[in-house]
């Protein structure tokens, strides 16, 4: 989370031995292993799939050859980062991670392998002189499935992954390419946040802005204070963003502005291995969660740091957590989080990690989350190890009363019959995929229950 990279660890870990947490607790036995993978897994181990026949896909004529000779439900996937159940199949898995790099330019268009990892790309348009106009905290999603989902970073001005793209090339599910530009209309607009649902996209040309350094700036506020000046300030920055603690009733505050100071800061420190150990010993001894929430918050030092919009943006995380996510509309945000943190008190749900609170710009894509709205989304976290059933069970009633739109990497429990209600497009959407998919064999029961 980049909630903590600001933190000081040597007076945070000194802190907690003092409480005499620590105390029956070694390092090794809190950092124990989870076990093995099974064929296919995704980052956070709540999704799992032993296809009849997985491939690595090498290039375009791998997956065309796939499509072609393979029988039942054909699912792609990059990342794994997705927590929903997108990818699984039994049948045919194709791996898009051999179909990276750079394909080509054209001006400030830079064309993907649509299995590049985000941290590839943005490193490859940064050598070149070039910047995405957004990026989320985490990339090490691959391109083609960052779109699939409507990835996003924070800005009020500022669109998705989906909405910064220029062209892409789409394999359908007859084994046929399709070059895509808005020339398309409905195709293209469907395709840029698809779900995975329409065929594989081995190419994605993105929008670059000119090479930009960013200044990042992070400190703490009591969660009310948090609340009113991210809702004041939301405007007059760039990127805007808080992680809230419920139980603790404090906040992390993240703003990013861009900077023309030509000095990066010293590489962030590397607090994954502290964090590991404090959602381990928050889900042993839950009474403990408010203190660790506040200790939290209290060691993290008002900071600032600066560097290339690549390096900025981008934070390591091992730590893993599953998330369920909702974008409300812009102005009923904060009124929707004051809900959900009051729910998770009253209920008293054990629960370390924050709710990341970020505004994302309105796009016209058929099935993004912010279609012809401008959005807050609420992005709700728990360890891997625990049971995340309890919390997201509260929580997700609240968002959906606020009209919420579910991210379709997270977990949600929305069939058609609400999909239909919250998307304005979806209609559209449906029709694009009858049409370039009309057997439905991109439709894995996860999809099926979306589309169905």
């Amino acid at each position: 989370m980049s909630a903590f990279s600001s933190l000081n660890r040597r007076a945070f870990l000194k802190s907690l031995a003092a409480t005499g947490a620590l105390g029956s607790m070694s390092p090794a036995q809190l950092l124990a292993s989870t076990g093995n993978a099974p064929a296919w897994q995704n980052w956070s181990g709540n999704q799992s799939a032993t296809p009849r026949q997985l491939v690595y896909a090498t290039d375009e004529s791998v997956v065309r050859d796939t499509i072609r000779n393979s029988t039942g439900t054909l699912r792609a996937f990059g990342g794994s980062h997705s927590f929903s159940g997108i990818v699984p199949t039994d049948d045919t898995l194709i791996s898009l991670e051999p179909m990276a790099g750079l394909r080509g330019t054209d001006g400030n268009v830079f064309r993907y392998g649509g299995g590049t990892r985000l941290a590839m790309a943005s490193a490859m348009a940064h050598e070149q002189g070039y910047s995405f106009t957004n990026e989320p905290d985490i990339n090490l999603q691959s391109l083609a499935g960052a779109i699939a989902t409507s990835t996003h970073g924070t800005g009020l001005g500022l669109q998705s992954m989906s909405g910064q793209i220029e062209s892409l090339r789409l394999i359908t599910p007859d084994g046929e390419p399709l070059e895509l530009t808005a020339a398309d209309g409905d195709h293209f607009l469907a395709a840029c946040c698809n779900v995975g649902a329409l065929g594989v996209v081995t190419e994605i040309g993105f929008r670059h802005d000119p090479a930009y350094r960013l200044e990042e700036h992070t400190w703490t506020l009591p969660l009310r204070d948090a609340m009113d000046f991210v809702e004041k300030e939301k405007d007059n920055f760039r990127h805007i963003e808080f992680f809230a603690f419920p139980l603790g009733d404090q906040a992390i505050v993240k703003t990013i502005e861009i900077t023309s100071d030509t000095q990066d800061s010293p590489t962030r420190a590397d607090d994954n291995e502290l964090l590991e150990m404090v959602s381990k010993l928050a889900m042993q001894a839950g009474w403990l969660t408010p203190t660790l929430q506040k200790l939290s918050t209290l060691f993290v030092e008002d900071s600032r740091y600066v560097g290339p919009a690549n390096k900025v943006f981008a934070n390591h995380r091992t730590v893993r957590f599953n998330e369920m996510e909702y974008t409300v509309p812009a102005e009923q945000g904060i009124a929707c989080l004051e809900e959900v943190c009051a729910a998770i008190r009253q209920h008293d749900i054990n629960v370390f990690f924050p709710i990341e609170f970020r505004y994302v710009a309105s796009d016209d894509n058929l099935l993004s989350m912010f279609h012809q709205q401008a959005g807050a989304s609420l992005s709700i976290h728990q360890y891997f190890e625990q049971d995340y059933q309890p919390l997201f069970d509260v929580v997700e009633p609240i968002l959906r009363r606020y009209a919420g739109r579910p991210h379709w990497g997270k977990i949600h429990n929305l069939g058609r019959k609400e999909l239909e209600e919250l998307y304005p497009a979806f209609d559209r959407f449906q029709a694009v995929r009858k049409e370039l998919d009309p057997q439905g064999r991109m439709l894995n029961p996860h999809l099926k229950r979306l589309f169905l």
